[in-house]
């Protein structure tokens, strides 16, 4: 006779879907777009990515998505392998948008997603404008220290300043913002419904 452990609609075959292939999903998304544009500086689709999984999956399992990606993108990335202290940082600066897209859930519910002028477009941008420049200065502010250390200098302020102000910095951080201010709310949308779709069949 053929047991089936289930509690409710809870059965091991979904636990897995739910937990594993979903954010899986996610994560093979992320690498496959993160490669096509891996040619075009600071402009991805990773970030709204990992806020959509935030806000269809929860901030655990967007965090999960978040760490996971960028633990396959930083050891196999066409400009090189990210050194494990900057690959820390850019999890945990990448964790930052799971947990905007989780706190966006609580004011802009699946049913109420549209383009258009909206709550959610201001949410979104926000979300852009806060999330990019949290993460920016977190990974600037590693490569201050960084770059301190094999200078042998303790004047970590005067490098600070240059990660952020130099005009590299400046550039790459114009390219970033300005993406994902187009970015979140042109796509974003579109992928919450579908992700939050997804979702609710896997429960």
């Amino acid at each position: 006779m053929q047991v089936s452990i289930s509690v409710g609609r809870w059965t091991p075959s979904r636990v897995i879907v739910r937990e594993l292939l979903v954010p899986a999903l996610f994560v093979s998304v992320i690498l496959v777009t993160n490669y096509a544009l891996s040619s075009v500086p600071n402009v991805k689709m990773f970030d709204l990515l990992v806020f959509v999984a935030g806000y269809s999956l929860g901030l655990r399992r967007g965090s999960l998505v978040a760490v996971a990606a960028w633990l396959v993108y930083g050891n196999i990335n066409p400009w090189g392998v990210a050194p494990a202290p900057l690959l820390v940082t850019m999890m945990g600066a990448q964790i930052g948008y799971s947990v905007l897209g989780s706190l966006t859930r609580r004011f802009v519910s699946p049913d109420k997603i549209k383009h258009g002028p909206s709550r959610l477009t201001l949410a979104l941008l926000v979300s852009a404008l806060v999330g990019t420049l949290a993460y920016d200065f977190a990974t600037n502010l590693y490569t201050a220290f960084f770059w301190a250390g094999i200078a042998g200098s303790m004047d970590y302020s005067r490098w600070l300043m240059t990660t952020l102000f130099g005009p590299g910095a400046v550039l790459f951080m114009v390219l970033h913002l300005g993406s994902n201010l187009v970015l979140f709310p042109v796509f974003g949308p579109l992928l919450m419904r579908a992700s939050s779709r997804v979702d609710q069949l896997a429960s």
